[in-house]
């Protein structure tokens, strides 16, 4: 029996759920979707823009032991966009935190957005 697989969701792991939010939405142009739990300070939430979703958490351990990656170490994700240009320019505008402008690599023209918060 075969299956389709359909996409990839990153989760990611962050210091604050709370500000890696306001980040995502406000800088980047993100849409809230689920946060977990309802009340006090949330442990988990999901933001999507177009066809792309991202999961954060604090805590990415499945048991009792704690979870010994480092936040954000290692981690590239490439975002393809239909005009790039347009992109790096909405970003910079709503303060996100551009760490490589707008350069030609390996034939397409990209740029680097650091996350917050790990």
């Amino acid at each position: 029996m075969s299956t389709a697989w359909k996409h990839v969701v990153p989760m990611l792991q962050v210091n604050d759920v709370n500000e890696t939010i306001a980040y995502y939405c406000e800088a980047l142009g993100f849409v809230l979707g689920a946060v977990w739990p309802d009340a006090g300070a949330p442990r988990y939430a999901t933001v999507s823009r177009g066809k792309i979703t991202f999961d954060f958490t604090t805590d990415l351990g499945t048991s009792e032991g704690s979870f010994i990656a480092e936040k954000g170490n290692g981690v590239v994700l490439y975002l393809l966009v239909d005009n790039v240009d347009a992109a790096y320019k909405e970003l910079l505008a709503q303060g996100a935190i551009i760490v490589q402008d707008l350069v030609e690599f390996a034939g397409r023209r990209q740029f680097s957005v650091a996350g917050i918060n790990g």
